[in-house]
């Protein structure tokens, strides 16, 4: 065997093993996924964000403490929408400003009633997505 041959043998080896050594050197940066085909508003990622910090929010009550959400609630009513037409109801800004009152609630509440008032927040999201998930039509 040449010096050559040895030489891209070995080059060859190393670039194989490398790359399959468990170590993402070969693929392509992973992008974020997208959920929505429609593209990502603004309410959708303050949603998401709002769903991410309810469920660290979860995990800290279901270990007995009390951790206040760290959310911009108040921008529910200003985030635009990938539907602005379904934000613009009245249906929504009354479900927007239940779960507002429910977080204030969240804040509020004593080290007793903080699982209850968290369960509160909960099902005031679950109401208006169950709710909101439904064709609307336009003239309501």
């Amino acid at each position: 065997m040449n010096g050559f041959s040895l030489f891209a043998t070995v080059g060859a080896f190393l670039l194989l093993s490398a790359c399959t050594s468990g170590e993402k050197c070969c693929e392509a940066p992973a992008k974020k996924a997208i959920y929505n085909p429609n593209g990502d508003s603004e309410l959708a990622l303050l949603m998401r964000d709002m769903f991410d910090e309810g469920m660290r929010v979860r995990e800290a009550v279901s270990e007995g403490k009390r951790p206040l959400p760290n959310w911009d609630a108040d921008a529910i009513f200003t985030a635009h929408a990938t539907q602005p037409e379904k934000v613009a109801t009245p249906e929504f800004k009354a479900y927007a400003q239940s779960f507002l009152e429910a977080a204030k609630a969240m804040e509020d509440a004593s080290p007793e009633a903080y699982r209850q008032s968290y369960q509160g927040m909960v099902k005031t999201c679950v109401a208006c997505h169950r709710s909101m998930s439904r064709p609307h039509r336009q003239d309501q």
